[in-house]
Order: C-alpha cells, then structure tokens, then sequence
C-alpha cells in the first residue's frame, strides 16, 4: 500500500470519528442539551458555546466524504457522485448555520438568521437524504458482480430509509438525525477504505 492510499484510507475513517465525537462531546457539555430531542446542527449554531468545534467537525467530515467519493470512484462512479454532492451540502451545512431556539435558552443565546436558517435547511435535507441513498445506489449497481458487497450496502440502507423518514417527520427527533448520519458516515468510510471486505 502506497503512502498516498494510506493517508486517504485514514482521512476517510477519521472523519467520522472527529464528527461524532464532537457532537457527543459538545452535546454532554452543554446543560440542558438533549441528545434524543436536540439535532447536530443546533450544536454549531449562532450563539452556541463551542459552536466553532462542530463547525471544524463538518468540515472534516465534509473532506472525509468527498475523499470517500473519490475512492469509490473505481468501484462505482455514481456513489462516488452522490458522496460527492453529500460533502459539498455538507459544507454547506457548517457555513450557513442555524439559529438557537427559545427551547435551547439554558445554553445558547437564541437568534434568528432566516436565511442562514433556509440554507442550511435545504442543504441538511440535500446532506441526509444523500448520505442514506449512496448504500442503496451502490447496492443496486454491485448486486450482480459482488453479492456480498452489495447485501451489506442494502442492509445499510434498510435501516438508514425509515431512520431518515423518522426524522423528517417526527417532533424532537434528535437521536434519528444522529443514527443516520453516523451509521451513513462510517459505512461510506467503511466502503470506501476497504471496499473488496464488504
């Protein structure tokens, strides 16, 4: 294994480790923070304490991803694209922030940024739904040539859709976000680093 492929191999499996560990870090720290109730983003909103460390953490994750795309691209060229969007939404994602709400006042300084708060919106929703369809885009596309490969992309995607949808529809529904996003993360690492082990 060159260096080269090193490197990219531990970019792409560290990315989701920085992203989830701040979000576990940044959540427990602040009182009154719920992990079930309370999304990611609101962790790296205006007037949040800390808010720069998520911030960071989106990027990484945002660089994580489009390196997994551009590993994948070998073993299929359409979830390579569909990384590739996820890490660009992504980036998005940590520049146009959200606002805190009355309901995180114990520990963050409400504010309203309508327009920061619609892009964002648009770009999360663009982030998650990629982020679950790239399983089943390689699944789909690999079942034939590399059966095994392709079961565990589905069995990805079998739990992330009703994760997605849950979330989507749901009130406080925190803990689905998270679920997505870090089974997602880690199995487009996974997929990425070591794609012939799946």
């Amino acid at each position: 294994m060159t260096v080269t492929r090193f490197a990219t191999r531990a970019l792409v499996l560290i990315g989701p480790v920085v992203f989830t560990g701040s979000w576990l870090l940044l959540g427990f720290s602040h009182d009154g923070y719920s992990h079930v109730e309370g999304s990611i983003s609101v962790l790296a909103a205006y007037g949040a304490p800390g808010a720069w460390v998520m911030a960071v953490a989106f990027v990484v994750q945002a660089v994580a991803m489009a390196v997994a795309g551009w590993l994948l691209r070998p073993v299929d060229r359409l979830t390579a694209a569909v990384l590739a969007v996820n890490a660009t939404a992504t980036l998005v994602v940590a520049v146009a922030r959200v606002g805190c709400g009355g309901g995180d006042a114990a520990w963050c300084t409400p504010s309203a940024h309508p327009l920061s708060q619609v892009v964002h919106v648009v770009a999360a929703t663009i982030a998650l739904t990629t982020l679950s369809l790239a399983p089943l885009v390689l699944g789909l596309r690999r079942r034939s040539t590399h059966p095994t490969e392709a079961r565990a992309a589905l069995a990805c995607f079998a739990v992330l859709a009703p994760l997605l949808v849950w979330f989507g529809f749901a009130d406080a529904a925190g803990w689905a976000e998270k679920a997505v996003v870090t089974i997602g993360i880690f199995w487009a690492a996974v997929a990425a680093a070591f794609p012939r082990q799946l």
